[in-house]
C-alpha cells in the first residue's frame, strides 16, 4: 500500500477557492437598450462555452490541491467542470447559482457592463427589489457558512459564477476570511483564495 498522501493533504486545511466559469460562446454587444440587454442575458444563460475555452494550468494546479468541489447547477458551470477534468464529482447545488437580473427601466442605450452593475443594484432604483436583494445577501451568507463547515474537512473550491462569487467573498470576510491569492480579476477562469484568519 502507498504511503503517499493526497495532494490536498499538503494545503492549508482553512483554505476556500472559487472559480468563475469558462468563458461563453457569446459576443459582447456594444449600446443595448434595456430590452436588448435582457435578451443578451437570455441568450447567455443558455450559450456554450467557446471552443478554445481551456483553463489555466494554475487554476487546475488549484484544483487539484482541493479536498471537496462544490458547483453551481447552471450549464455554462457543467461545461467547466468536464473541462477542467476533475478526476471526482464534485457537490452540486443550486445554492450557488449566479445573481438574477432586474435591470431598471431607463431610457437611452448603454453598455453591457453598466447594465450588469445596475441590474445587480436595482434596489437602489426601484424599492420593490430591496427583497430581492436581501434573499441574494441572504444566499450568500448561507453559501459561505456551507463552504466555511466543509473547509474543516479540507480545503475546498466552488466553480461559480463571477458576481454570486464575489457576495460570497463579502459573505466569508464576515467570517474572517482573507483573500491571498488573486487570479485573472474577473475574467472567465478567474479565481480567488482565500485562508481564515488565526487568532
Amino acid at each position: 500500500m502507498s504511503s503517499k498522501r493526497p495532494e490536498w493533504a499538503h494545503s492549508t486545511p482553512s483554505s476556500i477557492l472559487l472559480v468563475r466559469h469558462g468563458p461563453v460562446a457569446l459576443d459582447a454587444p456594444g449600446l443595448l437598450s434595456r430590452d436588448a440587454f435582457l435578451r443578451y442575458v437570455e441568450a447567455y444563460e443558455r450559450a456554450d462555452l467557446r471552443s478554445d475555452a481551456r483553463p489555466p494550468d494554475v487554476l487546475a494546479r488549484n484544483l487539484a490541491a482541493r479536498a471537496e468541489i462544490f458547483a453551481s447547477d447552471a450549464p455554462r458551470v457543467s461545461e467547466s467542470l468536464a473541462l477542467l477534468g476533475l478526476g471526482r464529482e464534485a457537490v452540486v447545488d443550486p445554492l450557488f447559482g449566479e445573481e438574477s437580473h432586474s435591470a431598471p427601466h431607463l431610457s437611452g442605450r448603454w453598455p453591457l457592463i453598466v447594465w450588469f452593475a445596475l441590474s445587480r443594484g436595482a434596489g437602489a432604483f426601484h424599492p420593490e427589489e430591496a427583497d430581492a436583494r436581501r434573499k441574494m445577501r441572504e444566499r450568500a451568507q448561507r453559501a459561505a457558512g456551507l463552504l466555511t463547515a466543509a473547509a474543516k474537512r479540507g480545503p475546498v473550491a466552488l466553480v461559480g459564477h463571477g458576481w454570486f462569487n464575489r457576495a460570497i467573498t463579502r459573505a466569508l470576510a464576515k467570517r474572517a476570511w482573507r483573500r491571498i491569492e488573486v487570479h485573472g480579476g474577473s475574467a472567465p477562469w478567474s479565481h480567488v483564495v482565500l485562508e481564515l484568519r488565526q487568532g
